[in-house]
Order: structure tokens, then C-alpha cells, then sequence
């Protein structure tokens, strides 16, 4: 399968790698050839490692990198929209036109803890991206009137490198989330999601599409998805193993129609509601993970040797994925995997 079209980025080691790691990190992706780098926008995480803040470090790649794309998965409640536009357009400008923002719900790690309000999480969204746009695109002072925010006669010093506004990409799995992605978003990137639940969520962004009058082939469907590589299928499953807590949500996989047997203390249990602080819910969530059977986990992820990699990446393929964000971290041998990657599974696709 020679699909030219299909983009292939990097999940930054983010966190535990530092800042100083992170930069190399970049470097290598680029030099490589990879299309794109992506970054975990939060304050902390469940693992209790180095996280400096996701965005700072962007703006010094667009100085030490030439060509690949820099994005964030974010939220809409920490930031006041006129300051994360401005924001945006000056790391924009840094990298020569290289900033991609993703905006999903919101986590309750990076909220409930700070005492940031978190209410109306969509619509919020969408009036965020309202209020980002307005600015971006002003020639002059503008006056905006919403449920959230209010500008009178705001304006930008710092515009977006040569285009008219940053590409803004929806995290969201749930109906309004992706009718929302298919009548205001750039591109779609979900995460823990099978070939077949993502043709179907797909169908769903067609249809928020067409009702606002809008062509699929202006919206990037993408995929932040956990790879494994290794020369044995064991080998590669092995490593993936003890994260299968994270590696799915129980809602999809009921969706996906396994009959999991998962108890109802850990159905409402996911890594998007857990604190790091709470010892027994993060214990609960790794607990969870053991419900979850081979089989589905091969299903959620991109794992083992080259040939099934790139079988399972030509499922996604077939259901609509465009743009993969690859979290290798989890391959026995990270190296490898990125050279397998780079050496035979990426030009078996761009030719």
C-alpha cells in the first residue's frame, strides 16, 4: 500500500525525560523524518517524573528544528483564550509556521488540584476556538460577546507565521465532541481507539461536517496510538503488558463489543480522572488493566514485529487515520523500534 498522503509524528517522552532530553529528542525526530512531534500539555502526570511545561519547550524547538510540526493536547479551562492566542502565534513565528494545537475536555489532574474551573467543557471549547480565531484573523480591534468570555475592542501585536490562523485539532471521542470536531476543528485526534470504532467516530465528524457546510478534506483525521515493536509478537506484548490500564477506557472497549468482565468499582476508572496524589485510585487503575485480555489490547495498539505493525497500521488506514502520533515508548527496544519504523513500516506507506 503506497499512501503518500499518510503523515507519520512522535509522542515526546513527556514527562521523564528532561529538558535537555527532550530538545535531543526533537532533533532526532526531525533528523529522522519523522512528520510531526507531540506533547502532553499538563502540569503533572500519574507518573511522578520530570514535566517541565510542554509548550515553553515548543518555543525552543521552533528555533532548533527546521521542519517538523510541534503540537500540544491541551484543555480550554487553564488558559484565557486571548493569552493562549497570543502565546500561539508567537511560537507560531518562532518555528516559521509550525504550531499545531489539539484541545480536548480537560483532565482532573490538571484541574481539580489547582482549583481551575472546570464546567460546560464543549462549549467552553468551542467558544475558546471562537475567541483564538477572532483574534488571530483581526485586521483591527474586535468587540466578542460570549457565555465565557467578553473582548472590547481587543486586538493581537503577533499574528500567526503567514497563514491567518493556527491549526486547532479536537481530542474527543464522545457524540457532541465530534459533530463539535466536524463544524469547527482543523483535524481529530483521539487516543485508545480500534480500527473499527474509529471508522465509526469518523462517520459521526462527516456528519457535524456537513451540517456546517464544510468538506472532510479541510479536517486531518489523526490517531495518538501506543506502539510496541519488537522482532517477536511476544516480545513486543510483553512490554505493553503492564499498561494496559492506560492503553484503553473500558467505555471504548464495550464499544468495540468485547465482553470484558470488568467489576464495577473500576467501570468509572480511567488515567483522564485519576489524581496523582491518590494512591488507591492509581492502584485501582492498575488493577483495572489486568481485565483487560490479549486480544484487546493487539486491537487498541500498534504491536509487534514489522509485518503486523503494518497490517494493524493498513486497518487504521482503511477506517480514515491520516496522521499517527506514535507513542513508542513502551517497545522492549525503543532504538529499534524506531528504526524498524523509520527503515521499512513508514516507506512501505510513503513509498
Amino acid at each position: 500500500m503506497k499512501q503518500k498522503e499518510i503523515k507519520f509524528g512522535l509522542v515526546a517522552p513527556l514527562p521523564g525525560a528532561s529538558i535537555d532530553g527532550l530538545l535531543k529528542f526533537a532533533k532526532r525526530a526531525e533528523r529522522l523524518g519523522f512528520d510531526s512531534i507531540w506533547f502532553a500539555d499538563h502540569i503533572v502526570f500519574v507518573a511522578k517524573a520530570e514535566a517541565p511545561e510542554a509548550w515553553t519547550i515548543i518555543a525552543a524547538l521552533g528555533r532548533e528544528t527546521k521542519r517538523v510540526s510541534m503540537g500540544t493536547v491541551s484543555d480550554p479551562h487553564r488558559m484565557h483564550p486571548a493569552v493562549f492566542a497570543q502565546r500561539l502565534a508567537t511560537v507560531d513565528q518562532l518555528s516559521g509556521g509550525r504550531a499545531v494545537l489539539t484541545l480536548g475536555v480537560g483532565e482532573s489532574m490538571n484541574l481539580d488540584p489547582f482549583g481551575i474551573k472546570w464546567n460546560r467543557a464543549l462549549a467552553r471549547l468551542r467558544e475558546s476556538v471562537g475567541v483564538m480565531r477572532t483574534l488571530w484573523e483581526a485586521e483591527g480591534p474586535v468587540d466578542f460577546q460570549g457565555e465565557f468570555y467578553n473582548l472590547s475592542k481587543a486586538f493581537l501585536q503577533v499574528k500567526p507565521f503567514n497563514r491567518k490562523r493556527v491549526p486547532v485539532y479536537i481530542a474527543s471521542h464522545g457524540p457532541k465532541g465530534l459533530r463539535l470536531t466536524g463544524e469547527i476543528g482543523d483535524g481529530w485526534m483521539p487516543t485508545d481507539l480500534n480500527p473499527k470504532l474509529y471508522g465509526e467516530y469518523l462517520k459521526i465528524i462527516e456528519e457535524g461536517a456537513r451540517g456546517a457546510g464544510r468538506a472532510m478534506d479541510e479536517i486531518e483525521p489523526c490517531l495518538w496510538v501506543f506502539t510496541s515493536v519488537a522482532k517477536k509478537s511476544d516480545e513486543a506484548y510483553k512490554t505493553l503488558e503492564p499498561f494496559r490500564y492506560v492503553l484503553m477506557v473500558p467505555e471504548q472497549v464495550e464499544k468495540a463489543g468485547y465482553n470484558v468482565h470488568l467489576p464495577e468499582e473500576y467501570r468509572s476508572l480511567s488515567y483522564f480522572n485519576i489524581l496523582p496524589t491518590d494512591e488507591e485510585k492509581r492502584q485501582k487503575l492498575r488493577e483495572m488493566g489486568s481485565y483487560f485480555p490479549r486480544e484487546v489490547v493487539l486491537d487498541f495498539t500498534i504491536c509487534g514485529p514489522k509485518d503486523d505493525c503494518i497490517k494493524k497500521i493498513e486497518e487504521f488506514v482503511e477506517s480514515g487515520v491520516r496522521h499517527f502520533a506514535l507513542f513508542y515508548g513502551f517497545s522492549p527496544d525503543k532504538d529499534y523500534a524506531l528504526r524498524t519504523y523509520v527503515k521499512q513500516i513508514i516507506p512501505y506507506f510513503k513509498g
